[in-house]
């Protein structure tokens, strides 16, 4: 519906509006740099008349597109203009996926790659550096994965697809039934590792508990996408994109709430209040035993990770499982982070 200030509304064409980019299937960015599009001679009304409405395919194939509108200069309109150029906000956070759980070799490769570190210093610093260096060998043994898969799904599909053109001239014979049947479980396989990354791209519990594969459900992921994307912010009433400039004033607007308002705080005194015994004192600020950290990291689910290292849950469980030095040294690290 637009958006207007000053000026008449007519609610059935806006409902007739809203209907035809319903049933035409059409989604629309969020805009920066201004709320409207159009003003006024006078200066009095003003209206958000000009915007990019584009189909699901557009969105799915650049859901970090974003329209800015940009100053008005003779016009009474504001331009605006629509781009497909991410921000360069710096390095991607990583995150592993579990379907890379599942690839044969990964986890042999993970092994192999540790059982190769080698470093002399602080534990807590040789496990910062260890993560550091496994995530650069984890990224590039997907990389070159995912781009050999990729290439034997499109072939294995292209040859599905022609033994199904073919059945429909002749019988297949015994050698190609059982290919085809091959093929249709790579490609079923395949696809079942893809919709497993897309549930846990999610962050709706219904979607990470099972969904339709269905248009809706992409739609769904790419409108949040989009939606909670950070193309720009306006600074001091200025219109800015540039990522150190957003960067920046988001750490000084997030950090007000946790900066400590008094130098002093008074002391609480409580003659009369129920206290803990000295030896329940020190219970509370004991270690924590290996055991109950491995039990309170066994008790959480998998898709999410700790901290901002990227190695999910499900990655410790199995390392854990696999070789007792990692493990040990994932119990070490996340004792704060857990408890």
């Amino acid at each position: 519906m637009p958006r207007r200030r000053n000026s008449e509304f007519n609610p059935r064409n806006a409902e007739i509006f809203n209907h035809f980019i319903l049933s035409a299937g059409l989604q629309e960015y969020n805009m920066g740099g201004g709320k409207y599009t159009y003003i006024s001679d006078n200066g009095e009304k003003l209206s958000k008349l000009d915007r990019f409405l584009v189909c699901l395919g557009f969105m799915e194939r650049w859901p970090t597109t974003s329209v800015l509108a940009l100053d008005r200069d003779s016009s009474d309109h504001r331009p605006i203009i629509l781009t497909t150029v991410q921000s360069d906000f710096g390095h991607t956070p990583f995150r592993l996926f579990n379907s890379w759980l599942e690839y044969p070799g990964f986890m042999y490769y993970v092994l192999q790659v540790c059982g190769s570190f080698v470093f002399s210093g602080p534990e807590e610093l040789a496990l910062t550096i260890k993560l550091r260096w496994l995530k650069t060998k984890i990224k590039a043994w997907i990389k070159e994965e995912n781009g050999r898969s990729e290439g034997l799904y499109g072939v294995k599909k292209s040859r599905l697809a022609a033994l199904d053109t073919l059945a429909e001239d002749r019988e297949l014979g015994v050698e190609e039934l059982q290919e085809r049947a091959e093929l249709e479980n790579f490609v079923a396989e395949h696809e079942r590792l893809r919709q497993m990354d897309t549930r846990q791209k999610s962050r709706t519990r219904w979607a990470i508990d099972g969904d339709e594969n269905s248009a809706f459900f992409h739609q769904i992921i790419n409108s949040n996408l989009s939606n909670n994307r950070v193309n720009g912010l306006m600074v001091d009433g200025v219109w800015e994109t540039n990522p150190l400039v957003i960067k920046e004033t988001f750490y000084e607007f997030f950090s007000k709430p946790f900066k400590e308002p008094l130098e002093h705080r008074p002391d609480i005194v409580c003659p009369n209040i129920n206290t803990i015994s000295e030896s329940e004192a020190n219970l509370l600020v004991a270690p924590f035993s290996s055991t109950e950290i491995k039990n309170a990291i066994w008790s959480c689910a998998g898709d999410r990770a700790p901290g901002p290292d990227g190695f999910n849950f499900k990655f410790i469980k199995r390392c854990g499982r696999a070789f007792n030095t990692i493990l040990l040294e994932f119990l070490t690290d996340f004792t704060q982070k857990v408890l």
